[in-house]
């Protein structure tokens, strides 16, 4: 089935359904949430969004699946609509606008809610002779690296970071080292088991799969140098920011890195009352996301509006103005 007429016949399902606002007792087109590698923060994150959302409806219509990751998902969402999926907000407008890394726009995508901010952590097996990214491509140190699969935002991003120094991936072949393209629960292991002498991940501060692997062995994180930092400012829209002193086993100072904020977004034919639950479900009840992640203890959820160029979902852009938070 081509996109639009996916679009249309979700429409028409939606109309034919009887959907109304959330809070009824009420049969709704089933759609997917799009999420990260199972046992990331976005799986889980998505998973208690889906489910908290699919209260209030019969049949239980939002499925939370693994998707590639921030890069792909938008590109996944844009050529197959009708359904939502998690991304960071440069990426929604990259892709929104068609701008590099895309090769193609998509109109049809829409934003609905900005969530946390996520952090690059770029960690290392605590040895004398890792203490510096610089300097380890500098020596052109074999140095073998895990990152997220092909499309997700640890890929990219170590990529880039790479690049803005230099480095190819064929470069660090060329030493000996090797780049490994694998999920959160793969990443763990390999530098768990000492296959890699680092490991990247973009994650929320305070990640548990980090803390463990510095609680089981010392290890320690790496700052993104300043070349790097300025260049994915400008290229990328991450803002600099640091990994606070104490946060994880051993670290007793902070760690200067960047950081990209995510959130969900939709294809413009998810059916606005789904959209319109789902985004009073993450304002209203953050109570129960603390229990997900502790990072929501400390956010306003004003700041779902912004974050994004890509107009709003119908159904947020209701919810938002019936609380009236400025959408423009």
């Amino acid at each position: 089935m081509s996109p639009g007429a996916r679009r249309s016949a979700l429409l028409l399902a939606a109309i034919a359904a009887g959907a109304c606002d959330g809070g009824s007792d009420t049969r709704m087109t089933r759609v997917n949430l799009i999420t990260g590698s199972t046992g990331g923060d976005w799986y889980r994150i998505g998973s208690a969004i889906a489910e908290m959302t699919n209260e209030a409806f019969e049949g239980r219509p939002i499925t939370a699946v693994p998707g590639a990751g921030g890069v792909s998902n938008p590109a996944r969402i844009g050529r197959m609509p009708g359904d939502l999926g998690v991304s960071f907000g440069p990426f929604l407008d990259a892709a929104y606008h068609g701008r590099p890394p895309y090769r193609e726009a998509f109109p049809h995508l829409r934003h609905v809610a900005t969530l946390l901010t996520m952090k690059l952590h770029f960690i290392v097996a605590d040895r004398p002779d890792l203490t510096s990214l610089e300097r380890l491509l500098a020596e052109r140190r074999p140095l073998r690296i895990g990152t997220g699969p092909p499309g997700s935002a640890e890929e990219f991003l170590l990529r880039e970071t790479l690049a803005a120094l230099g480095v190819g991936y064929e470069d660090l072949k060329a030493w000996g080292g090797r780049v490994d393209l694998l999920g959160s629960a793969e990443r763990a292991d390999v530098f768990r088991d000492r296959h890699v002498d680092a490991i990247v991940f973009n994650m929320i501060e305070g990640g548990p799969v980090v803390t463990e692997l510095m609680l089981a062995q010392p290890a320690r994180l790496l700052e993104i140098p300043p070349v790097a930092r300025r260049t994915l400012g400008e290229r990328w829209g991450v803002a600099e920011t640091v990994i606070s002193s104490g946060v994880y086993p051993g670290q007793t100072a902070p760690v200067t890195t960047v950081a990209i904020p995510f959130g969900i977004f939709a294809s413009d034919d998810v059916p606005e009352p789904l959209v319109h639950e789902l985004t009073r479900t993450i304002a209203e009840r953050t109570a129960r996301l603390q229990k997900v992640h502790p990072s929501f203890a400390n956010w306003d959820p004003r700041q779902m509006v912004g974050g994004s160029t890509v107009p709003l979902h119908p159904g947020a852009a209701r919810y938002y103005q019936e609380r009236g938070w400025p959408t423009h």
